[in-house]
C-alpha cells in the first residue's frame, strides 16, 4: 500500500500544491505482474531491442515494426524494419545490423494540430514509406499510420497497409539518428 500526502509532493510540484487539498493513493503503481505482461500492441522486436514503431496491420494477421538496439544513435547500434507474424518474419530490412542508419531517411512536418512523420527506405525494386499522420485541424480528425509500398519503374502502383488501432510510435527519436529525406515534400 502506498500513501501519498500533499506535503510529500510539494517540493516536487509546488505549482499544484497550492490547489491540492490532500489525497491518498492505495495500491502499487505498477505491480510486477503488470510489468511482465506483453504490450497491448504486438511487435516483431526482440526483448533486448527498443520498439520504435509497431502495429497490427488492418484486415491481416501481420505486424509492421521498426526495431532498434537499446543504444542507438547516428553512428552506433542498428535499426531494422520487420514485416510478418510473430515467429515468422517475412521481411527484415536491412538483413545485416552494420551501418543500418544510412539505409533509412527521415521526414517530418509539424504545425499547430498537424504532425506528419515518414521513414523511407529502398529494398530491391521497391520503395517503402512507413508513415504516421495526425491532423486535428479538420473534422473529423485524421489519425492514421502504416506502410506504403511503391514498385520502381512501374505505373506508380502502390500498396498500402494501414495499422489497426493505435500504433506504438516513437518515430521522432529517429530525427537525429537517420539522414533527412531531402526529396520528401514533408521536409520542404
Amino acid at each position: 500500500m502506498i500513501h501519498l500526502r500533499k506535503t510529500s509532493l510539494c517540493p516536487l510540484i509546488n505549482v499544484l500544491c497550492s490547489a491540492t487539498v490532500g489525497f491518498t493513493v492505495t495500491g502499487s503503481p505498477l505491480s510486477s505482474q503488470a510489468r511482465a505482461e506483453p504490450p497491448a500492441v504486438p511487435s516483431l522486436c526482440r526483448n533486448e531491442e527498443q520498439i520504435i514503431f509497431s502495429c497490427a496491420v488492418a484486415r491481416s494477421p501481420r505486424i509492421v515494426s521498426i526495431c532498434g538496439s537499446k543504444l542507438l544513435d547516428h553512428r552506433n547500434g542498428y535499426l531494422q524494419y520487420r514485416f510478418g507474424r510473430v515467429g515468422a518474419v517475412e521481411l527484415q530490412f536491412p538483413r545485416d545490423r552494420a551501418n543500418t542508419q544510412i539505409a533509412f531517411r527521415y521526414a517530418h512536418y509539424f504545425r499547430a494540430q498537424v504532425d506528419r512523420t515518414e521513414i523511407t527506405f529502398h529494398n530491391q525494386n521497391y520503395t517503402y514509406v512507413l508513415f504516421s499522420y495526425y491532423e486535428n485541424d479538420i473534422n473529423p480528425p485524421i489519425k492514421e499510420a502504416g506502410v506504403r509500398v511503391t514498385q520502381h519503374n512501374s505505373d506508380g502502383t502502390k500498396g498500402e497497409s494501414k495499422c489497426r488501432g493505435n500504433p506504438v510510435s516513437h518515430l521522432g527519436v529517429l530525427e537525429s539518428v537517420i539522414p533527412r529525406d531531402n526529396d520528401s515534400p514533408l521536409n520542404q
